[in-house]
C-alpha cells in the first residue's frame, strides 16, 4: 500500500507501531531519493506521509532519550501518537516517545 499510494521507490524498514491507534510504519526513499515515512492506520487505512528531512532524525531522537537515561537502544519505530508523528524508542524495559517535529520527549513508559 505504501508504494501504491505514494511515490515511495525503495523500502528500508517495515514495522508495526502500537500507540493510541495502530499503524503499519514503512520507511524508505521516494523517486527523488528523499527519505520518507509512510504510516498506514490499521483500522481505517488512512495514510500519512512524512519527509524525514523535515523533522527529527532517528539519531537525534536517540540522543534525546540517551539524555533521559536510556542506555542500550533495542528498537526505533516511526509512528503517530495523539495526531503527531513520533519516534518510539525501546530501551530495555522502557519505551520513549520523541516528537518528530520538536525533538522533545513526549512520554516515557516502563513495561
Amino acid at each position: 500500500m505504501a508504494k501504491q499510494y505514494t511515490d515511495m521507490e525503495t523500502v528500508s524498514q517495515v514495522d508495526f507501531f502500537n500507540g493510541l491507534e495502530s499503524y503499519y510504519s514503512v520507511l524508505g526513499q521516494d523517486k527523488h531519493q528523499k527519505q520518507i515515512a509512510v504510516l498506514i492506520e490499521k483500522n481505517s487505512h488512512n495514510i500519512y506521509i512524512y519527509q524525514l528531512e523535515n523533522g527529527t532524525s532517528q539519531e537525534k531522537a536517540e540522543a534525546v532519550v540517551r539524555e533521559k537515561g536510556a542506555t542500550e537502544i533495542d528498537k526505533i519505530t516511526f509512528g503517530r501518537y495523539a495526531d503527531k508523528p513520533v519516534w518510539e524508542i525501546k530501551s530495555g524495559g522502557n519505551y520513549y516517545l520523541v516528537d518528530f517535529e520538536s525533538s522533545s520527549l513526549i512520554e516515557k513508559e516502563k513495561l
